[in-house]
């Protein structure tokens, strides 16, 4: 009897162990044929596959995992291929208007070699003017890329940025002069240090001072304010001039973007300043912010983190 009753377990047990891997397979192969057609039709869904499996629980737990990861990445590469496309368009558009008006004069010189002298000096002048316009709107271009794909090593270190911006200032004086303007400085009386790079940051206060000089010259005045907290330092340039309404102050760090391009075609700023001046500023662990009223006040605000002096 004892012995009949020991066959019959084991006659029970190895029926539940072959029902078992007959489950489980079955279970593997379904979970293979949905992954297949996720593969086969990228979607935004999960795997999803109701199992008693603690191994198979986790199993799929990490494929969703990586789905996700999967999905962000192919969002992530169309946006930027999106972008990208979009800057190629806009880059050969800018280069296009003045390499057209380089054709152009180049042709009026051949057709007439009689051209009075002072008349081809102009003429070559404007070309030379043209061409070097071409060549920075291809290194600001260059210069993005770079940025962007972390190709440039930004080192930080302690500066003291009173007398930074008081350099930088200086080298505005005679477009503020020659403009008309009148400058409003607002400075600290004592050197105030923060963590930044300072060929990174000299680009970014004369990409910031030159648009306040370029947009905001109806408004008279222009300002820089420098002031600190605890935590950061913080380098303020702000104008009076027309500003940015509402609907673009998000995209004025884009690529590409300006103002005057929503409304003036004949416009022939690239476009780049501004958004090379935001990575420049990332690659300092900083923040830039941008308030406008038009013709009240437009500010630039770049926040850094601060260092106390050694």
């Amino acid at each position: 009897m004892a012995i009949s009753v020991l066959v019959v377990i084991i006659c029970l047990l190895i029926a539940y162990i072959i029902y078992s891997r007959i489950r489980h397979a079955r279970e593997l192969r379904d979970i293979v044929g949905r992954l297949a057609d996720l593969v086969n039709q990228p979607s935004a869904h999960n795997l999803y596959h109701f199992t008693n499996d603690s191994a198979l629980k986790l199993l799929l737990v990490e494929i969703n995992r990586l789905l996700q990861v999967i999905q962000e990445s192919s969002i992530t590469f169309s946006q930027k291929e999106l972008a990208m496309k979009k800057m190629i368009t806009n880059i050969s558009h800018d280069l296009r208007t003045p390499l057209t008006v380089v054709l152009g004069l180049t042709e009026s010189l051949l057709q007439d070699p009689a051209m009075d002298p002072k008349e081809k000096t102009r003429y070559l002048s404007l070309i030379h003017d043209k061409a070097q316009e071409i060549v920075q709107r291809i290194n600001r271009f260059f210069e993005l890329v770079r940025l962007e794909s972390d190709d440039v090593d930004v080192t930080l270190s302690q500066l003291d940025l009173l007398e930074l911006c008081k350099e930088n200032v200086l080298s505005f004086y005679q477009q503020v002069e020659g403009k008309g303007l009148s400058m409003d400085l607002q400075l600290l009386d004592q050197p105030v240090y923060a963590l930044a790079n300072k060929e990174a940051l000299d680009r970014v206060l004369q990409n910031l001072l030159s648009n306040a000089i370029r947009y905001g010259d109806e408004g008279k005045v222009i300002g820089m304010k420098l002031r600190a907290d605890e935590q950061f330092v913080y380098i303020e340039i702000w104008d009076r001039g027309q500003g940015i309404s509402e609907p673009y102050k998000e995209l004025v760090f884009e690529r590409l973007y300006t103002k005057d391009k929503m409304e003036n075609k004949d416009n022939q700023s690239s476009g780049l300043g501004l958004a090379i001046t935001k990575q420049l500023v990332k690659k300092m662990y900083g923040d830039i912010e941008i308030i406008s009223t038009p013709f009240v006040k437009t500010s630039i605000t770049v926040k850094l983190q601060r260092c106390q002096s050694s």
